[in-house]
């Protein structure tokens, strides 16, 4: 059962992981009641299961999943790994290579003129103004004045990424039932939340399973027989992609 849940090449499987390994725990979890044969099946079962997973970035991924997946995010309520997702999506937004913090970002207007040196300030020419630009220069200056400080009062990214997070969270656990498709309701949130569907993406399009894979690698090998070796490579990848799509 827990192998075909993580097989499907058709739907979001790697936010499944956790929900299930939690459903299966309390299944095999060994009662009173149980004989002494279902109390052995259960404890090897489990200690199989239990081995799985045990890699520290792997797991930290998975919970990361859960999450992101609106129909088990109620399965973790650690607020480390929300945490972990808040600088998820920073570095979704800002890339790897910002390391200032988003708080401490001004936007600040010809700050960059300041250090020129003054001799090469004359060499630089006014833009020519018109005689109707000269007519509303006042109103022109006003609207740069209202606009700046509009950029300086707009909550900054780190302040909507907690935004979203906090909407999110307090959703009610099960937004969606686990029949619908997750990456289908972060398409439809996709204006209520920008920042979390963009990063959704990242963690709903992983497999839990090397199924999907191995199945195409079947179908390219049922595909370049004996029979056919003079296929050319883009025609193979053709007929391997129609038979995948179609």
């Amino acid at each position: 059962m827990k192998k075909m849940s993580v097989s499907s090449d058709k739907s979001s499987t790697c936010g499944q992981i956790i929900p299930i390994l939690q459903k299966l725990k309390t299944h095999l979890t060994i009662k009173e009641e149980n004989s002494t044969f279902v109390a052995t099946v259960k404890e090897k079962v489990w200690g199989e299961l239990s081995k799985r997973y045990q890699e520290h970035d792997i797991m930290a991924f998975l919970e990361e999943a859960t999450l992101m997946d609106p129909r088990f995010k109620g399965k973790l309520s650690t607020d480390e790994v929300w945490e972990r997702l808040k600088a998820a999506e920073l570095r979704e937004m800002l890339g790897d290579e910002d390391t200032v913090p988003v708080e401490a970002q001004e936007v600040e207007e010809d700050e960059e003129y300041e250090g020129e040196e003054v001799e090469n300030r004359h060499v630089v020419k006014k833009p020519r103004v018109s005689a109707l630009e000269e007519l509303l220069a006042e109103d022109d200056k006003e609207l740069r004045r209202s606009l700046i400080q509009q950029e300086k009062t707009a909550p900054t990214i780190l302040e909507n990424i907690r935004n979203e997070l906090l909407v999110y969270r307090g959703l009610r656990v099960l937004p969606i039932p686990t029949s619908e498709d997750p990456a289908h309701w972060w398409w439809r949130k996709k204006e209520t939340f920008p920042i979390l569907s963009r990063l959704s993406s990242t963690y709903l399009c992983v497999r839990a399973s090397s199924t999907p894979s191995e199945i195409v690698f079947s179908t390219a090998g049922n595909t370049l027989s004996k029979e056919r070796s003079r296929l050319l490579p883009e025609k193979v990848n053709m007929l391997i992609f129609l038979n995948k799509n179609c």
